[in-house]
């Protein structure tokens, strides 16, 4: 395990917004090493070197300063400290503080997006909770109020199928009762014209009986009588068992009518209860797939409305990198342009010292080879211009190859940095397809997640359909 603690390292973002940190430590050590101009000295020519000396003098190098650094690591519970030191200038120490400034503005900026981005994404989970507990609620409200309505519907089947029940019962009472009565009524007058017929079976034989001799009547008579007496009390008995019967018949036969008529009222209802499960259960199926269809748009919307907000972090994103690599490319190109223009500043100077200095040297040149020459002062003037002149031509042509150099450096730094510009939009083109390729994949699994989820719940419609059938069989 490698703990490491720096006060000056620094964190980055990616662009895609993955952030890792990397600890890494360095040592190094850079040395400066001052050269000194080896200095023209010479007893004879004590005036001239003075004069260069003098010129030289004037550009005084920047004081070196030296940049430390410490870093402490922990190797396998060993704290290891390390110090890293460089050498700068005044310059170079203005040039790393902008550099540092710059970049922790840019730091900053990306850790306030990073932050914006974490945020956007919380309050979008957030929303994406809410948004399916709210649709759980509103399912099982849905749900519930299905089921109670065909509940009641229901109760209310089974409220009217019990008063009519009832109320055929109640008539079935009054239909016995009153055909009882009737057949009892009917039953009376029959035996009562049974009877009169008995009493007229009497009188017929009196009438026979007295077509006898008159000492055989009274003999005749009583047997006669006697006989007829155990066969109307016989033939009364037979009568009033067959009325008993036919009574209880009719009777039975009306009760069987009504039992009839209430086990067929019985089963209009059961079919009617059954009929109403039926389409309790077809209603609560057709409400679980548009559920189904609901939750998988629910699904959809807050997938395409997460590569949404991740699209517009990245595009935000990349404008933000484009930004920062177009203020780093206008930064170094400012610095160049401010370096050209001091340099063009200083070069007429720098270039006229010099030539002044060459003139110098040269003219002591000559004045220590012809010393001894019998030269005139004619030769040693056109020797003077001609120098003079090859150092205008050295003048113009060095002016010419300073003006080409900052040229060639102005535009290999600006395509340096069209080159840099193009390649981070390509790379950031890359991310959006990816990203777009990622999103088409997503939204492809969730739709086969979909069929098989919907496909699975219709494979069980069956099974249910014939439990329901079976109870209704049972």
């Amino acid at each position: 395990k490698k703990v490491t603690s720096d006060s000056e390292s620094v964190s980055t973002l990616d662009s895609v917004g993955s952030s890792d940190k990397e600890n890494r430590s360095h040592e190094e050590e850079n040395q400066a090493t001052l050269r000194k101009k080896k200095e023209y000295s010479s007893n004879s020519n004590h005036q001239t070197n003075r004069k260069i000396n003098g010129v030289a003098g004037k550009q005084k190098p920047s004081r070196p300063k030296t940049l430390k650094k410490t870093r402490k690591f922990m190797v396998d519970g060993v704290v290891v400290t390390t110090t890293t030191s460089k050498i700068i200038y005044e310059d170079d120490e203005q040039t790393i503080k902008e550099d540092h400034i710059l970049r922790k503005q840019e730091l900053r900026e990306l850790k306030m997006l990073q932050k914006q981005e974490t945020k956007q994404f919380q309050d979008l989970a957030l929303k994406a909770q809410f948004n399916r507990e709210q649709q759980e609620k509103k399912f099982d409200q849905e749900m519930m109020i299905l089921v109670k309505n065909y509940d009641n519907d229901l109760e209310a089947l089974n409220r009217q199928q019990k008063q009519l029940v009832e109320k055929a019962e109640q008539q079935q009472d009054l239909d016995l009762k009153f055909a009882s009565k009737k057949i009892r009524s009917d039953q009376e007058r029959e035996l009562k014209n049974f009877r009169e017929s008995l009493k007229n079976e009497f009188k017929f034989l009196k009438q026979e009986i007295e077509a006898l001799p008159k000492d055989k009547r009274k003999d005749v008579l009583r047997v006669r009588r006697e006989q007829m007496e155990l066969d109307h009390v016989e033939r009364e008995r037979v009568f009033i068992e067959r009325l008993n019967e036919n009574h209880d018949l009719a009777v039975k036969r009306l009760g069987d009518t009504h039992k009839e008529k209430i086990a067929l009222l019985e089963r209009q209802f059961l079919q009617q209860k059954q009929q109403l499960l039926r389409a309790r259960e077809a209603a609560i199926w057709e409400l679980e797939e548009r559920h189904l269809h609901e939750k998988h748009q629910l699904a959809k919307r807050q997938l395409k409305d997460l590569f949404f907000l991740q699209r517009h972090q990245m595009l935000v994103r990349h404008e933000k990198e484009l930004e920062q690599v177009r203020r780093m490319n206008d930064a170094k190109e400012e610095e160049v342009l401010k370096q050209q223009a001091l340099e063009k500043r200083q070069w007429p100077k720098r270039m006229r010292s010099e030539m002044k200095t060459r003139e110098l040297m040269f003219r002591e040149s000559l004045r220590i080879s012809y010393a001894n020459m019998s030269e005139s002062h004619e030769d040693e003037r056109d020797k003077i211009r001609r120098f003079q002149d090859g150092e205008k031509r050295r003048y113009k042509a060095e002016q010419i190859r300073q003006e080409s150099k900052h040229k060639k450096q102005l535009e290999e730094l600006r395509a340096h940095a069209d080159s840099t510009v193009k390649e981070l939009e390509q790379m950031q083109n890359e991310k959006r397809k990816q990203l777009m390729e990622h999103e088409t994949l997503k939204l492809k699994q969730l739709e086969e997640e979909h069929s098989a989820e919907l496909k699975e719940w219709k494979a069980n419609l069956k099974p249910r359909k014939q439990r329901l059938e079976e109870e209704f069989i049972h």
